[in-house]
Parts: C-alpha cells; sequence; structure tokens
C-alpha cells in the first residue's frame, strides 16, 4: 500500500468518481454499474496510475485500483458531474480504501430505497435499479473485485439520493439549493461514513430543503398516502346546486367524501399533528394501494349519522366551506361544478401535486434569511423572516392571457405615490377602446398624454386614438392619487419583465376567491403594511419614512439599505401555519391534467365505503 500523502495526492489527481445529479438527469437514472477497464486499457496506462496492489486480489487493493482509474465514472457516462468527486474520494482514502459499506449500512441503504416516496421520489427515477441485488452482491459475492465493485455502487446510490433530495450537489457536496447554508465537502464526507455504518437515512437531514413549507409538503404526503392506503373516496354523483336546506340524494355521497379527506362534519377539520408519522420499515410501491392501519389524517372521531341523512344542514354547510377556502374556491356553502370537480380530484392526483410541490421547493434555490414570497395560484404575498412568516396579505396576479413570470430578484426601493407610465401594449389592448369610445376618458380617470417624439403635453381629445399607431405614439400618463391604478405605493424589484408588486384603488376585487385580474404585475391588498414591514428590518430606512412618504401626496422614492429577495412562484399546493394543505386552483394549466374520481358509490354503500379510481378529464370552465 502507498503512503497516505501519496494516496491523497492521487485522490485530488483523479477525475470524477462520484455524481451530482440535477433535477432533470435524476428523473432518466440508469442503474448504476461499475465499468472496469479491460487489460489494455490498464497496459496502455503509465506506471504512475497503476496505484494498488491489484495482484493480492484483497477488497481494500480493488476499491483502490476502481478508485483510481475512474472505473465508476466509466459506467455512469453523462449522469456524473464531476463537482462531487472529491468529497467520495475523501472519504475512501481517509481509511486507506477501506469499504465504506458495512452491513448494517447496506441493510439501511435498502430501508432508505423503500422510502423514497418519503422524500416525493421514485427509485427507479433516482437510483434506478435493486439495491437489495446490489447490498446482496457486497456481501455475498464470491469475488474480492465484485464486493469492491458493488461498494461504490452502493456509494453512487446514496449520492444519488443526497443529490435528489437536495436539488443538486456541487463543489464537492455543497448544494446547489443554498450554497451558503448547506454542507461542505468535509461534511459530505462524514455524512458518506456515516451512511455506510448504518444511517443511511439520518445521514441527509443535513441536505433536505431546510424550508417549512418543504417540511409541512412532506408530512401531508405521508398522510394523504394513508388515506389512499385507507381507499381514498368514491365520486360525489353530478346534479343540480344543492344550498343549505335542500334535500338531496347525493348529500350522503358528499358526507362519506368530506370525512374520508378529514373534514369533521360538525366542527372545524383538525391540524394535522406536526409529529412524524412512523412508517413500516418494508414498504411497497407508494402508488399501489397497502395497509397501514393508520386512520385518515386530522379526521375527527365517528359520527352518529343525522336524523335526514339527505338534508343539507348548517354543519355539512359549514365543512363544505372550509373545503372550498382550502381549494380556492369561493365559500358560498353551494354545492356547484366547481366545487364538485375539486372534490373529485382523486387522492393519488392529490399525492401528484404534493410531489411536484416538493420538487419545485427543491430547485427554487436559497430563498434568503428573510425575503417576501408570492405566490401565483395562492393569490397570496408573504414576508419571511428567519423561518417565520411574519406577515401575509391577499394578491391579485395576471389574467390566463397575461401570466405573472414566475422568477426570483430582489427588492432594490419603493415609490410612494406614483405616477404610472401606462405600457404600450396595455395602451393598445385596454385604453385606446376605452378613448375611441369616449374622447373625455382620459380626462376623467387622470390621464395627461404626451406626444413621445416631442415630450410635449397634448389634449386628449385631439388625438385620433382611431390610428393604429396612436399606442406608440402617445403616452398615457396617471398622476398620483384615488383613481391611480398602482394605488399609494409600488414595491420595485428591477427586472426584464418589468413585474412589480403594487396597490389598487379596486379594493373589492380582493374578496372574490379566484383573483387573476391584473396585465402581469402583483397587486397587494395592503401595499403600505408590506412595505413597512420590508423597512422594519432595514437599516437605511423606517416605517415612520414610509408612512410620511404615502401621507405626504407627493412621489416619493425610498431606497432600501440591502436588497431583499423576492420569489415569484407557481405552486398549486401549500400548506398553513398549522401544516394543513391547501391545494389551489391550476389558473395557468401549468400544473399537468387533474385527476378524477368517476366510480360513484352504490346508494347502500355511500356513507361507509371509499375508492381511488383515477381517470383524466379537463377542468370545467369557469
Amino acid at each position: 500500500m502507498l503512503h497516505s500523502r501519496t494516496l491523497m495526492a492521487g485522490v485530488f489527481a483523479g477525475s470524477s468518481l462520484l455524481l451530482s445529479l440535477s433535477p432533470a438527469v435524476a428523473q432518466h437514472a440508469t442503474p448504476v454499474s461499475i465499468a472496469v477497464p479491460s487489460q489494455k486499457d490498464v497496459a496502455a496506462l503509465p506506471l504512475s496510475d497503476m496505484l494498488g496492489d491489484t495482484a493480492r486480489g484483497d477488497l481494500t487493493a480493488e476499491i483502490e485500483r476502481l478508485v483510481m482509474q475512474d472505473a465508476l465514472e466509466a459506467g455512469l457516462g453523462r449522469d456524473v458531474q464531476p463537482s462531487a468527486v472529491r468529497a467520495a474520494r475523501i472519504a475512501y482514502a481517509q481509511d486507506l480504501f477501506q469499504p465504506i459499506w458495512t452491513q448494517d449500512g447496506g441493510a439501511s441503504l435498502v430501508t432508505l430505497s423503500r422510502r423514497l416516496f418519503d422524500y416525493g421520489l421514485q427509485v427507479d427515477q433516482v437510483v434506478g435499479g435493486s439495491v437489495e441485488q446490489l447490498v446482496e452482491r457486497r456481501f455475498g459475492a464470491d469475488d474480492d473485485a465484485e464486493r469492491a465493485r458493488a461498494d461504490l455502487e452502493m456509494t453512487a446510490v446514496w449520492l444519488r439520493v443526497a443529490a435528489a433530495v437536495s436539488g443538486g450537489l456541487e463543489d464537492e457536496g455543497r448544494a446547489v439549493a443554498s450554497l451558503e447554508h448547506r454542507p461542505a465537502r468535509s461534511e459530505l464526507t462524514v455524512a458518506l461514513r456515516k451512511a455506510g455504518e448504518g444511517d443511511a437515512i439520518g445521514t441527509l437531514e443535513p441536505f433536505e430543503v431546510d424550508n417549512a413549507q418543504y417540511q409541512g409538503l412532506k408530512r401531508a404526503l405521508l398522510r394523504y398516502r394513508d388515506i389512499r392506503s385507507a381507499g381514498g373516496w368514491y365520486a360525489v354523483p353530478e346534479g343540480d346546486l344543492v344550498r343549505e336546506g335542500d334535500r338531496s340524494d347525493r348529500i350522503p355521497a358528499l358526507r362519506a367524501r368530506l370525512e374520508a379527506e378529514g373534514y369533521r362534519i360538525g366542527g372545524e377539520a383538525e391540524a394535522p399533528s406536526s409529529a412524524p408519522v412512523e412508517r413500516p420499515s418494508v414498504m411497497a410501491d407508494p402508488l399501489v394501494e397497502v395497509s397501514m392501519g393508520s386512520p385518515a389524517p386530522y379526521a375527527g372521531e365517528a359520527r352518529d349519522q343525522p336524523s335526514d341523512p339527505t338534508l343539507m344542514d348548517a354543519e355539512m354547510v359549514a365543512a363544505l366551506k372550509t373545503f372550498q377556502a382550502r381549494h380556492g374556491l369561493e365559500t358560498d356553502g353551494v354545492l356547484g361544478p366547481k366545487t364538485l370537480a375539486a372534490l373529485n380530484e382523486s387522492v393519488d392526483s392529490k399525492i401528484d401535486r404534493i410531489v411536484r410541490a416538493m420538487n419545485q421547493w427543491r430547485n427554487q434555490g436559497d430563498l434568503g434569511q428573510r425575503f417576501v414570497w408570492a405566490n401565483i395560484p395562492s393569490f397570496t404575498a408573504e414576508g419571511w423572516n428567519e423561518g417565520r412568516r411574519e406577515i401575509q396579505m391577499k394578491t391579485i396576479v395576471g389574467q390566463p392571457s397575461r401570466e405573472t413570470p414566475i422568477f426570483s430578484d430582489e427588492i432594490e426601493y419603493t415609490v410612494a405615490n406614483p405616477k404610472w407610465y401606462v405600457p404600450v401594449s396595455i395602451a393598445r389592448r385596454d385604453k385606446l377602446p376605452k378613448l375611441i369610445e369616449d374622447s373625455t376618458y382620459a380626462d376623467r380617470k387622470g390621464f395627461a398624454v404626451y406626444e413621445r417624439s416631442t415630450g410635449l403635453r397634448v389634449s386628449a381629445t385631439a388625438v385620433d386614438w382611431r390610428d393604429p399607431t396612436a399606442a406608440s405614439r402617445y403616452r398615457l400618463v396617471q398622476d398620483p392619487g384615488a383613481m391611480n391604478a398602482l394605488g399609494e405605493l409600488k414595491i420595485i424589484f428591477p427586472n426584464r419583465h418589468s413585474v412589480y408588486l403594487h396597490g389598487t384603488p379596486s379594493r373589492s376585487l380582493f374578496k372574490r376567491a379566484n383573483r387573476a385580474f391584473s396585465s402581469g404585475c402583483i397587486r397587494l391588498e395592503r401595499p403600505v403594511e408590506m412595505a413597512n414591514w420590508l423597512a422594519s428590518h432595514d437599516t437605511a430606512t423606517s416605517e415612520a419614512q414610509i408612512r410620511q412618504a404615502v401621507a405626504s401626496g407627493k412621489n416619493r422614492h425610498i431606497r432600501f439599505g440591502s436588497p431583499i429577495p423576492v420569489h415569484l412562484t407557481y405552486m398549486t399546493v401549500t400548506v398553513d401555519d398549522q401544516g394543513v394543505p391547501n391545494f389551489w386552483r391550476d389558473i395557468y394549466k401549468r400544473d399537468g391534467q387533474i385527476h378524477f374520481v368517476e366510480r360513484v358509490a352504490p346508494p347502500e354503500v355511500q356513507t361507509t365505503a371509499s375508492i381511488a379510481l383515477d381517470s383524466t378529464g379537463p377542468m370545467p370552465a369557469d
């Protein structure tokens, strides 16, 4: 065996050994297989590269040979990124190429592979092969070379999972999702060793997304899998509108459907426990029905059936309103077509949506210690600081024909009593038809008209608004005031989309459940409160400055001392402070097809049985 310093030099000099998978690559993972160089290839190597005494035939020498000759990289091909190689090489070299994986480690790796769906991951997409067979080769093969290959393959499996869980590893173990707060190379090396000793699951914790939403979704995933294991639910039959006080043969099916998901008829649904859900050590395919013996989450105790099971009574209406609120619907307590569609979404479809949201958080990147999060489908904007939500409000987002874009940026300043310089596209689509119909529209709404070529103000009644070039020849500017479309304040994060946060005089729109009415910018329910929150954590400005600027009625710019990250996302599942999931409407049709339950229970079993049978169909039109 070579001197340890020589070994370490060889470790750092070699090319990529182990991988850092991007989410896209993880979707097409292939079984890990060590490609051993041929005798011809080995003979062609310089003597300095032929490290290790392969003639001895022991396991350590075989591992050393494979590490130094990059056999794993050859086997993984394009799936391998070189940035995680050093951590794995160090892990082997630190113990002079002793195998990393013990029998306890192998057993924990098998358990991890069976629990991947706890993280919203699929074995075939991340691992690409049978971990049980791999472990059997590691400890059961007669040939040292075969056992050495299996040890490296087990290391590759664990790193594949770590990369998938974290959203990708780079720079010897740091996670793409958060370069500042993720483990460094030495931590990855230690974690790999501990995994090999028997803690393949626990060692992943530092690599998981440290985000309250992600962790809440992870718990919700386990609970909805339990609902599926309990049978899911039958569809509620179609029919006429059902309001409070009505009688309908569909009410028993509605009651069974709500209770199957945990809605308590006659009381607010209980919040799911924040305690971890115990999982069996051996788990079948997560999308195949299995029995776990767990009740539906946050379900109340069994209740006596009402004296008239066909009556839409006040208790049923209250439960239905809670359901509607958690699905982005008008909370009118009426069983109508949109509510029926949400009720008949299958449990598998909801599981798929939770998994997609978890993956979005993994790919989101570092949110920052303090940030603003505006999620489009939930019509909400929130301010977070040190892992806690400190402010939340309703929003109005872009219409489906003028979608609010998804991106992250940094808030730099705010403008009190802003002027609105109407973009050409909005002037052409929205303002010109009104100006053509009524030449006094501009004056009545507080718009000044300027000729773009000269900058001179002109009378709106003197312009031929029927001219197709009018929108590009003239600029509409709305002064601050009660009619100003931007309200009393706007919050700016310069970007190529020209999107920002701002107020609005159209306050009544915030009462609506579906609030996709803007031309792309995000209107805030309480913009001054959001600016005050930003100022409360800032060193260069204060809440008092914000309030004084707004009260002045004058156009004033206030720059923050430090940029504040802002994230505009499109996630159709979020969790509230109690960990209860909310399933929002896919207003831009970006989240894939919604799957529906179509089988309706026979009347005699509607109040006791449930099932999850999927089919795919369109959402009803708004």
